[in-house]
């Protein structure tokens, strides 16, 4: 990298660092309120300390899975060396969505839904969740092994379908729960930004997050070489057996943390690293907290948004407008790449 690209990697991290602070401001400051009418009104102002708190909890919590489903994409488009991986293309967050409600399932099925087993699910959602994603990762690479091609089409294909598996066996388990459960599954499933997060599940997110950073950073020379060829990647000494190992472990918990935290919300780990990608640049010493910073800022804007929309039923859940921003871009990536080989 040369002393001119570094410096405009580094303003290009610094403006999505403006644009993050911006994006945070607005989700603080945008509120809604019940007119004299009846009517939903838009404020924006410094609400009083309680609404702030509340708030600020919740744009905490945006910026947390954010960053680690941004994250977690990275690593998947690393471990596979291709530009479409993703949480959610890869199937890694229905797998994990499908661990948490096996786990939910499971709980309700014994009895243990509230007191104590509330309390024991809660803290069993995170493994249930990761187990469910490692699986998911797991499925499809054995598929594209068995079919003998990492192709990237191959590969998308390969977690089309097992997300969509996955997404059966939620709707299964959906249909099996008590009507007064189905409604906060139903919910989470559609992505939501909790206001009010247990502490220990932010704690858990953040500290993940903060090991996939340094984990980025301190073998950000080794990603680098990572995404040449595998030949190519072990003649400059890199480890990339343990590398993919590390990438795996990395990507499913992020994503599995993430979605405990927000549920299984779409395309956010594909936009967040391409954002990156267009204003920092491919090396991974900038791509790194500049997929942190995007992933935090696409989910968090996509929170701020759905404030302006109420269609009747209420403010749009965060994973649909994330789905309408992502689907179209998606697309584009897909056939752009298609053009290009």
């Amino acid at each position: 990298m040369t002393a001119f690209d570094r410096r405009s990697g580094v303003r290009g991290l610094m403006g999505l660092a403006v644009i993050g602070g911006l994006v945070i401001a607005a989700r603080l400051l945008i509120g809604r309120t019940i007119g004299d009418g009846g009517d939903v009104v838009m404020t924006f102002g410094l609400p009083a300390s309680e609404i702030l708190v509340v708030r600020g909890s919740a744009a905490i919590a945006a910026v947390l899975a954010g960053a680690g489903l941004g994250l977690s994409g990275l690593c998947f488009q690393v471990l596979l060396r291709n530009p479409l991986a993703s949480p959610w293309v890869l199937g890694v967050s229905s797998g994990a969505g499908f661990g948490l409600m096996t786990a939910t399932w499971m709980s309700l099925a014994g009895g243990l839904l509230g007191g104590v087993g509330g309390l024991l699910l809660a803290f069993a959602g995170m493994p249930a969740a990761a187990l469910g994603a490692l699986l998911a990762i797991g499925v499809v690479w054995m598929l594209s092994r068995r079919l003998g091609t990492f192709d990237p089409v191959t590969l998308v294909l390969c977690g089309v379908i097992t997300s969509a598996t996955f997404a059966a066996g939620i709707m299964l388990l959906q249909h099996l729960v008590p009507n007064g459960v189905r409604g906060d599954l139903v919910s989470w499933m559609m992505g939501r930004i909790p206001e009010v997060s247990p502490w220990w599940l932010l704690a858990t997110t953040g500290g993940l997050v903060f090991a996939g950073f340094g984990f980025g950073l301190r073998f950000a020379a080794a990603l680098d070489a990572a995404c040449l060829t595998e030949d190519e990647a072990r003649s400059v000494g890199v480890p990339i057996d343990r590398l993919r190992h590390g990438l795996l472990l990395a990507g499913g918990l992020l994503a599995a943390a993430s979605v405990v935290l927000v549920g299984p919300i779409a395309f956010v780990g594909l936009l967040a690293p391409h954002a990156a990608r267009l204003v920092v640049g491919a090396r991974h010493r900038l791509l790194v907290p500049g997929t942190v910073l995007a992933g935090a800022g696409v989910l968090l804007g996509a929170d701020a948004v759905r404030q302006f929309i109420d269609l009747g039923g209420g403010r749009l859940p965060v994973g649909v407008v994330t789905s309408l921003v992502g689907g179209p871009v998606f697309l584009w990536l897909l056939l752009r790449r298609g053009s290009l080989s």
